[in-house]
C-alpha cells in the first residue's frame, strides 16, 4: 500500500461529507461556538474532528471523537499537557458544558484521542527543529484527515511544515503507514457499512461512484 492511501481516503471521506446529516451540522456550530467561548476566557483552543462527524453521517446516539489542540504555556516544552495540567482540565470541562447545554436533549460522549500543545509546536517551528518530531507529523496527520474547528488557530504552523520539502518527504511515508493500520481495524470497517445504513436509512442510494471509491479505499488498490 502506497502514500495514495492517503489521497483516496481524503476522497472519500469528501464524498461523504455530502450526506451530512443536521446532527452534523449542529454539533459542528456548537463545537465552533465552544471554542469562541473559551478564547473569551483567555483559552485558545482548536479541534480536529474524527469518526462519524468527520464523515458527515451522525445520527442523535453518535459519540465525538477528537483531537485538542490547545495554547498552553505551563507545558510549552512538552508536546501534550499531562492528565493533571490545570489549563488542559478547565478547556475540557468547559467544552463538554457548553456543548451539552447547546445540544440538549442530545447526549452523547466527547473521546479525546490525542492533545497537542500549540505551543510546543510554534517553538519547534522557530528553532527549526521539526525533523524526527512525530508530535509534528501527528498535527498534519491530522490536520488532512480530519475536520477542524477553529482551524485559523493551527492552520499556520501547518503551512509552514508544509513549507519545508525535507519534513514532508518524511511524513508521507509515516502517515501511509498510520491510515494503513487504522484502514485494517475491524472498527474503521464496520464504520462504514454503519455510515452506509445511516444514508440508506435516509431513502437515500449510495451512488455507484461511491461504493467502488469505498471498495477500492478498504481493498488498498493504488
Amino acid at each position: 500500500m502506497s502514500k495514495n492511501i492517503v489521497e483516496r481516503y481524503l476522497v472519500l471521506k469528501n464524498k461523504y461529507r455530502n450526506y451530512d446529516t443536521k446532527y452534523a451540522l449542529k454539533r459542528m456550530q456548537a463545537f465552533r461556538l465552544a471554542t469562541q467561548e473559551l478564547s473569551r476566557k483567555g483559552y485558545e483552543v482548536a479541534l480536529e474532528l474524527l469518526g462519524s462527524i468527520n464523515f458527515g453521517i451522525v445520527d442523535p446516539t453518535s459519540d465525538v471523537d477528537c483531537i485538542l489542540l490547545l495554547e498552553c504555556d505551563l507545558h510549552k516544552d512538552q508536546s501534550c499537557c499531562p492528565d493533571h495540567c490545570t489549563n488542559l482540565s478547565f478547556v475540557k470541562a468547559e467544552i463538554s458544558k457548553f456543548v451539552s447545554k447547546r445540544l440538549a436533549p442530545e447526549t452523547f460522549n466527547i473521546d479525546y484521542l490525542d492533545t497537542i500543545n500549540l505551543k510546543y509546536v510554534e517553538e519547534k517551528i522557530r528553532t527549526e527543529s521539526v525533523l524526527g518530531d512525530e508530535t509534528l507529523y501527528c498535527l498534519l496527520f491530522y490536520r488532512n484527515i480530519g475536520r477542524p474547528v477553529n482551524r485559523p488557530l493551527f492552520i499556520p504552523f501547518c503551512d509552514q511544515l508544509e513549507e519545508n520539502h525535507d519534513f514532508v518527504k518524511e511524513i508521507m511515508s509515516w502517515a501511509a503507514e498510520a491510515l494503513e493500520g487504522y484502514l485494517n481495524t475491524n472498527q474503521h470497517r464496520m464504520s462504514f457499512n454503519k455510515y452506509n445504513e445511516r444514508i440508506r436509512a435516509r431513502g437515500l442510494s449510495l451512488p455507484e461512484g461511491l461504493q467502488q471509491e469505498l471498495q477500492a479505499y478498504m481493498e488498498g488498490k493504488n
